[in-house]
């Protein structure tokens, strides 16, 4: 199939300069270092892609690489102030992870006007690979189709059929709650009950009275950070497991399981990209986090590792930072590493690779350590994602 990326003659073109448009490569990380997500990510995503510089060398193209990071404090507004100035006035070339739907979908936009490119590792949302999808921005992690159909499948083959699912009221949110809908009936199940908290919320005594009389067998929750922490917390309270009711979690992050504590999470089960005790790879680099921030490191932050480290590996082949021709080099190239097994890059910038349904241990098998998770099943990647045929981003669908 032709790809809209570039072509091989202009990819030669181009890598035959051997030098950055500008003469630097400068990479930018973007994330709420402050707010809701800031536990996800935040800080520790700065060390880990500062980790990766290091880890390349310090320089590409004969030039020591630049380095910039920046709270969006989780507004849209604050977002794009800073990406346009980084873009506009100093000299960035690529953004990086990007939580928050909203300020990702902002970001799209701006990035596919600017030339430069994005690699968003914490978005939900998928229309900067779907509907929106301009070539220049490059989904890295996950999405809502291969979290939430490995979580809510897990339930279905339990015999479970019922559903009531709890999100946040936002545009991930109101994604995340049509895939379950979509993923329970498709599985012969029904979902017979849903709510959306706003963003911030402390109380989730309503919500939680509403699942318990919904009669449903499983509550689904599809709330992160913070919010996630306090829902948790309200069901064990309103004693939802002790009646019986089985709690889903569309996601579960290490800062998560850190905070709520194994006992009120053991034997929940989720879908995730990554952890970082699967494989010699994800020790070693969860080691060296915890020597640098003094704890284990999450998903998000791995997964930030392996871009900025593929990133920076494209523009050393491709001898250029010009976008088109570093992701023609990134889709050419054999992706695997500490953060992705099996991958490929999709040509509406999706990259699809190994998903795993994860447990949280007994707070006796964790003792003092911080291994939470333990590995239930492997998903590889051309299940766990959404067939690139299925694609609905308009440029890959006009070129063939």
């Amino acid at each position: 199939m032709k790809t809209f990326m570039t072509t091989a003659a202009t990819v030669a073109l181009v890598a035959g300069m051997a030098q950055a448009a500008d003469g630097t490569v400068k990479v930018g990380v973007l994330n709420d270092q402050s707010t809701s997500f800031s536990a996800l990510g935040g800080s520790e995503v700065v060390v880990a892609v500062e980790m990766a510089i290091a880890d390349f060398g310090g320089e590409v193209l004969g030039k020591p690489i630049e380095f910039v990071s920046a709270d969006h404090q989780n507004k849209p507004d604050v977002a794009l102030s800073i990406a346009r100035e980084w873009l506009d006035t100093e000299g960035v070339d690529v953004i990086m992870d990007v939580p928050n739907s909203a300020v990702a979908l902002g970001l799209n936009t701006l990035i596919g006007d600017s030339g430069k490119m994005g690699l968003f590792v914490s978005p939900l949302t998928d229309r900067p690979t779907e509907a929106d999808c301009n070539g220049h921005v490059l989904a890295w992690a996950y999405d809502a189709y291969s979290t939430v159909g490995t979580a809510v499948n897990a339930q279905l083959d339990k015999g479970l059929k019922s559903f009531f699912t709890l999100s946040p009221d936002y545009e991930a949110g109101k994604v995340m709650a049509s895939w379950v809908e979509t993923a329970v009936t498709e599985g012969g199940g029904e979902v017979v009950g849903a709510v959306a908290a706003p963003l911030g919320t402390t109380d989730f005594s309503s919500y939680i009275l509403q699942a318990q009389a919904s009669g449903a067998e499983v509550i689904q929750i599809n709330l992160n950070g913070s919010e996630l922490i306090n829902a948790l917390k309200q069901v064990q309270e309103f004693g939802l497991i002790a009646s019986g009711m089985e709690v889903a979690v569309t996601f579960l992050h290490q800062s998560d399981a850190r905070s709520i504590g194994a006992e009120a999470l053991e034997g929940v089960q989720f879908a995730a990209p990554w952890f970082w005790t699967q494989d010699e790879a994800a020790r070693d680099f969860g080691t060296r986090m915890m020597e640098a921030t003094g704890n284990a490191p999450g998903w998000v932050a791995a997964g930030n590792y392996s871009a900025a480290m593929t990133y920076l590996k494209a523009v050393e082949a491709a001898g250029t930072d010009e976008p088109e021709a570093v992701i023609a080099q990134m889709e050419s190239m054999d992706l695997d590493d500490l953060f992705v097994h099996n991958g490929e890059l999709y040509p509406n910038g999706r990259l699809i690779h190994d998903m795993y349904l994860l447990e949280v241990r007994s707070p006796a098998e964790i003792g003092d350590s911080q291994e939470y998770f333990k590995l239930e099943a492997t998903v590889l990647a051309e299940t766990a994602f959404q067939p690139l045929s299925a694609t609905t981003c308009p440029l890959v669908n006009a070129n063939g």
